[in-house]
């Protein structure tokens, strides 16, 4: 079933998409409808300019018919002058081309008047001849002269009806030709405005609806990626609040889905982590102390046995165990508690020179080469002075006990920018890489009577300041620490260290003899 539906929801077109695709529907309706009607136009114009190439013909057609009757004419007219028959042959010719010129006009005449005015000159044209036929040719075979003049006017009479009936014809086809191109010119003009408003139309709709679906996928995307942004922030009950049954709102139903599966997840991570701590911790504290009490008790055992030859080398023994397990319970308080900073103006080359005092004092250094600041180097910095020693020496009793044996010991300090740079570095055998990454667990000691928590305590310390440990350490060369502190008053605050979050913290550089 959930393939299904996944299939269907793969083959179902986003609301989006329907969207986009109505918006790009809309705009090429209204270039479709602006390119029809352009192509509608330029077939109106060319049928006009057709019909207009055919008024011209007739035009031409009507001119020929006149010149025809006229020459129609002259040949009657030279027949009458010269009153003899000798040019029928060519008067027949003039007549014969007459009625095909009048047939031809008769075809190019198109509306019922200018077919009228057409017969008319077919019809005068007619007359001419017959007048010609009926009267003119039997005279002169009956040789009769006396009636010249008057059959010549008759048949001129004719002749110019049909001029003035062609120029009358013109004048129809001129209006008829003017018509036309008035009315070509009124739809292109009409046409010029319907394409500019079809177009205008386009881009106002392009516009409107292009900012309508503008807004309505850049809210949505904003909301998207403020939410993500609070969410990589860490703001788990992050939640985006999109309606909508599209694409986006599938997606910030998916997103919160994702956020509360995440805080839940989250949630259980912690408690495991907490949980895994605190076994930790346990597990840390029930075996450093049950060393020294299992000593204590094997004393207390034989203190039983003889009680009356109590020895003070037992007690002794008993209360250095004890120490030792009173010092386990101060780690761990100073560890679960929140420093608690007193920041004043220290000198850091001084805490180192106290360090080798007070190592010296007791005699760890031995044979020791021992490089320090000298009296005269100062480097400031601001910080708690009773955490920042206990910082200093332990870090410097480190690289002490990683040389039993002897070796050189250097330590620098520098002033760089806004922070001041305290190095440690010793000569010892080193870290081996296998036990690099761990030396920053809680317990976590390479020493027999170590706790494992002094190098823990000294970064919450330092981080607390605001500052880093750098751990650098190689097998069989040694081991430098890079203790960075701010050199400016630093910002009140209160750092909770636990296990877990020392250990997470210092996975980036690690390294120490603790």
């Amino acid at each position: 079933m959930p393939d299904i539906r996944r299939s269907a929801s793969r083959r179902r077109i986003s609301r989006t998409a329907l969207r986009l695709i109505g918006v790009f529907s809309v705009i090429l309706i209204f270039f479709a409808a602006s390119l029809l009607v352009t192509l509608f136009t330029l077939q109106q114009i060319v049928t006009m300019e057709s019909e207009i190439t055919e008024i011209d013909k007739a035009k031409h057609a009507g001119h020929l018919a006149a010149a025809y009757v006229r020459e129609q004419y002259i040949h009657q007219a030279h027949t009458i002058i010269s009153w003899n028959l000798s040019h029928l042959d060519h008067y027949d010719q003039a007549v014969n081309a007459t009625h095909e010129q009048t047939a031809e006009l008769r075809k190019l005449a198109l509306t019922p008047e200018e077919r009228a005015c057409v017969d008319e000159v077919t019809h005068t044209a007619t007359l001419n001849d017959e007048l010609f036929r009926s009267a003119v040719i039997p005279a002169i075979q009956r040789n009769q002269p006396s009636q010249k003049q008057a059959l010549n006017e008759k048949l001129e009479a004719y002749v110019n009806q049909v001029v003035r009936l062609n120029e009358k014809l013109n004048e129809m086809l001129e209006r008829r030709s003017r018509d036309l191109l008035e009315h070509a010119e009124f739809i292109r003009e009409q046409v010029r405005v319907g394409i500019l408003g079809c177009f205008g139309l386009a881009l106002a709709v392009s516009f409107i609806m292009g900012l309508t679906m503008t807004r309505s996928i850049l809210r949505p995307l904003s909301a998207l990626r403020e939410g993500v942004l609070r969410l990589a922030g860490g703001d788990l009950s992050t939640r985006i609040a999109l309606d909508g049954r599209d694409e986006f709102g599938e997606l910030a139903s998916s997103f919160n889905q994702m956020a509360a599966d995440l805080a839940r997840h989250q949630e259980h991570l912690v408690r495991s982590q907490k949980l895994a701590s605190i076994g930790q911790m346990a597990a840390g504290v029930a075996h450093e102390i049950n060393n020294p009490l299992g000593v204590i008790l094997g004393y207390i055992k034989l203190m039983l046995k003889e009680p009356t030859q109590v020895k003070t080398s037992y007690l002794t023994t008993v209360e250095d165990e004890v120490r030792q397990c009173q010092r386990i319970v101060q780690d761990l308080l100073d560890l679960a508690r929140p420093p608690r900073l007193e920041p004043t103006r220290i000198d850091l080359a001084e805490l180192a020179r106290e360090a080798i005092e007070r190592l010296g004092e007791s005699g760890k250094l031995r044979d020791l080469r021992i490089e320090q600041p000298a009296s005269e180097v100062q480097v400031t910095v601001y910080g708690d002075e009773a955490k920042l020693r206990q910082v200093v020496f332990n870090i410097v009793l480190n690289a002490v006990e990683a040389m039993p044996s002897g070796g050189a010991l250097t330590i620098q300090v520098a002033q760089m920018n806004d922070e001041a740079v305290l190095h440690v570095a010793d000569t010892g055998s080193g870290i081996p890489p296998e036990v690099l990454p761990h030396v920053f667990d809680p317990f976590f000691s390479t020493k027999p009577k170590g706790t494992g928590l002094g190098l823990v305590i000294s970064q919450a310390i330092v981080d607390a300041h605001g500052g880093t440990i750098d751990l650098r350490s190689e097998a069989g060369k040694g081991t430098r620490v890079a203790v960075r502190l701010p050199a400016k008053p630093p910002v009140a605050r209160s750092v909770t260290r636990t296990a877990s979050s020392g250990r997470k913290s210092n996975r980036r550089s690690v390294d120490s003899g603790e």
